[in-house]
């Protein structure tokens, strides 16, 4: 397999004039895990850990993922270190969240579910799974990312009206393309042969339980993910597919596959992707009198016209103003957590002082 059938472009090949020079060749993440990478490149599959000045030097969001393109030493060699990750033409990030054990991880601080993605399918079962309000969130997600989105709805097998559910779909996406599909009995997959074009990466997200793997597997006709039944009691699905992993498919294209998520905290730099989300609400607001208006009591609310009239849907907007306040949420944390490590390393060299100082005197 060559790089190109990878998804080298010329992007990548300008981003890389840095690393030819060094006698390093580039490779594509499939899969991370425990401080090891598995990458694909000309030379085949190979398994690489991190050079110490990459380790060290970057930042949590910065470490490779799945999907990334890095340099690393001649596959000839016995050690393969990656010495290098490229810029990313698209990532898929979300905000960290404490995990089970009560554990929080860094404040403010992003996790990167895909890199270099083409297009991000949401996949979402017409079963319990069905939730337009966390479609609208993983738009959001998609939108600021630089993807383009696809909504799949899946299992459509368990579900008397596909056709009512599609069509409330459409209503908020908003010329998102929204496809039905039943991937256990191989249903509605022709709609999505389109989109599967070589050298193009998709990636597959959302819950367990909504079919992902099984939608893999049909796409690469083969049993790529161990997949499991959904608890018939609540509708919901067990974490079959536990890490990311980048897959070819017998068509050219490759697809990474995602554990479900069962919160899904967004994370933005702007408010681009809830733009394209949201636009209604973000017109409605531009006719408001005032640009900080805050739909409440101001005169001329372009918001509070639209609710009245009833040309927006009061769901939409409270969906809005969440997604909103949590964004913010998330730059605030980033920017606090960046202040706090700013402080610390100024305070670094003098706590060092102060421990030189009484070992080894004051020089005089």
């Amino acid at each position: 397999m060559n790089i190109k059938q990878l998804g080298w472009n010329a992007y990548f090949e300008s981003h890389f004039e840095l690393y030819r020079g060094q006698d390093l060749f580039p490779a594509r993440v499939v899969r991370a895990g425990g401080g090891f990478y598995t990458l694909l490149g000309a030379e085949g599959e190979q398994t690489a850990t991190l050079a110490g000045q990459v380790r060290h030097a970057s930042t949590h969001d910065a470490l490779p993922a799945v999907g990334d393109w890095v340099a690393i030493d001649s596959p000839l060699e016995g050690s393969i270190r990656i010495h290098g990750i490229l810029p990313r033409q698209t990532a898929l990030k979300r905000a960290t969240v404490a995990n089970r054990k009560g554990l929080a991880e860094k404040p403010g601080v992003p996790q990167v579910l895909a890199a270099n993605v083409d297009i991000a399918m949401i996949v979402s079962g017409l079963n319990n799974d069905y939730n337009p309000r966390r479609i609208e969130r993983y738009l959001t997600l998609v939108h600021e990312s630089g993807a383009t989105p696809i909504i799949v709805l899946n299992k459509s097998d368990l579900c008397p009206e596909t056709q009512a559910l599609r069509a409330e779909i459409e209503s908020i996406a908003y010329g998102t393309p929204v496809l039905v599909t039943s991937a256990k009995r191989g249903e509605g997959l022709a709609e999505l042969t389109p989109h599967l074009e070589a050298g193009k990466t998709l990636v597959l997200i959302g819950s367990s339980g909504a079919g992902k793997s099984t939608l893999l597997n049909r796409l690469a006709c083969s049993d790529h993910q161990r997949t499991s039944e959904v608890s018939a009691a609540v509708g919901k699905g067990m974490h079959t597919t536990t890490h990311r992993e980048l897959f070819p498919l017998p068509g050219g294209a490759l697809v990474i596959d995602t554990p479900g998520l069962r919160e899904l905290h967004l994370w933005g730099e702007s408010e681009a992707g809830l733009a394209s989300t949201f636009p209604e609400v973000v017109g409605f607001a531009a006719q408001c009198r005032f640009n900080d208006c805050q739909h409440e009591a101001e005169p001329d609310c372009g918001i509070r016209q639209a609710l009245h009239e009833g040309t927006l849907d009061p769901a939409r907007l409270e969906s809005y103003l969440k997604q909103r306040a949590e964004i913010a949420s998330s730059k605030m944390q980033h920017e606090l957590a960046a202040q706090v490590a700013q402080k610390r390393k100024r305070k670094s060299p003098s706590r060092q002082g102060k421990r030189w100082r009484p070992e080894h005197g004051d020089g005089q």
